[in-house]
């Protein structure tokens, strides 16, 4: 079943990849909405949450949580977060660089990177998933489970999110990096 949503999920990125221009509608759509409804208060938050999902941040953070797993023995864990993480972080930075997506000019943060995919929602999906199986592992609650799901899922689509008020990525470069 995972590699059926994993084929699937590759294909949708590579038809977002090469129909990026068709996108063009709805990404100035949403670039809009978000300059909108964005209130000095809330993009403060909004900033917390671009530094903490950045990739340097994610694979800091990945490393202590490999750290913790590898003391607390569960030392296939710890290789498979580190691995597919740096994985992860190398496979945008190929494709960043090989489609050089631009940003959106009115973003609220500096990023000189190119756009396409969001490596935020791309090492949000790929973190957070990777915990949400370590528990699924762990934890056999259907409850616990249950929340584990919601919270991954939560904190997944409140990054692409982020990336969109904050105008630093189009909605296709969320979509992309969601489905990468």
């Amino acid at each position: 079943m995972i590699q059926i949503v994993s084929l699937l999920s590759f294909v949708g990125f590579l038809l977002i990849a090469l129909f990026k221009s068709s996108f063009s509608t709805i990404n100035s759509n949403v670039d809009s909405w978000a300059t909108s409804i964005q209130t000095d208060s809330f993009t403060q938050v909004a900033i917390v949450i671009a530094y903490v999902f950045d990739t340097p941040a994610l694979l800091a953070i990945s490393l202590l949580t490999a750290g913790c797993l590898f003391y607390a023995r569960h030392r296939k864990n710890s290789i498979f977060l580190l691995t597919t993480m740096a994985g992860n972080a190398a496979i945008v930075a190929i494709v960043k660089t090989i489609i050089r997506s631009p940003r959106p000019l009115n973003g609220l943060m500096y990023d000189a990177e190119f756009s396409f995919p969001s490596g935020h929602a791309a090492g949000s999906i790929v973190f957070c998933g990777l915990l949400t199986y370590f528990g699924w592992q762990h934890w056999k609650s259907p409850e616990v489970r249950t929340s584990l799901s919601i919270l991954y899922i939560t904190i997944t689509l409140v990054v692409g999110f982020d990336r969109l008020y904050l105008n630093v990525h189009w909605f296709s470069d969320v979509l992309g990096g969601y489905l990468l």
